[in-house]
């Protein structure tokens, strides 16, 4: 076996999310995760995941548990953090978080509060945000974009300066 026939077999250092998706919200408010997000997911061994919405975002974080678990130890090494207040932000984090178990498919159910929170609908949209995935109601994830275009409008000489060097 050569060296790049393993590295096509081992497991990825961690899952990476790139793209936009949207998804149907189905009978009982289940939605499928895009099938290169779940792909990315297994290609890395990282099944368990967990899924949060962290104070008034308008939109739910999905982690694998291995990039959770690396965002609780920044927190906890976070100098900007005062030291006696960092397990308490840890435990925060932690109780903001929920397991979720898709199935073979890849289809998991939204839990209820934030159905009702955040206003999803009949679809959902699926952002990658590189180590995590934002699950937008569908209907919210357009009014955002339009804010954000601007405000990378205003970064483009940098950030076409980062992308061709």
């Amino acid at each position: 076996m050569t060296s790049s026939d393993k590295s096509a077999r081992s497991p990825s250092d961690r899952a990476t999310f790139y793209g936009v998706h949207d998804r149907d919200i189905t009978g009982h408010n289940q939605v499928a995760i895009p099938k290169q997000f779940k792909r990315a997911i297994e290609e890395a061994h990282e099944e368990q995941l967990l899924l949060m919405r962290w104070q008034k975002e308008p939109y739910l974080r999905l982690y694998t548990k291995k990039q959770f678990d690396k965002k609780i130890d920044e927190v906890k090494e976070n100098p900007e953090i005062p030291v006696e207040l960092r397990a308490a932000a840890a435990a925060w984090m932690a109780e903001a978080a929920e397991p979720i178990e898709p199935d073979s498919q890849g289809r998991f159910v939204l839990p209820g509060k934030w159905i009702e929170a955040l206003g999803f609908k009949e679809k959902v949209t699926f952002c990658g945000a590189f180590t995590f995935i934002k699950v937008w109601p569908a209907y919210a994830y357009h009014k955002p974009e339009e804010v954000e275009q601007k405000d990378l409008a205003a970064l483009g000489g940098t950030l076409t300066h980062t992308l061709n060097m």
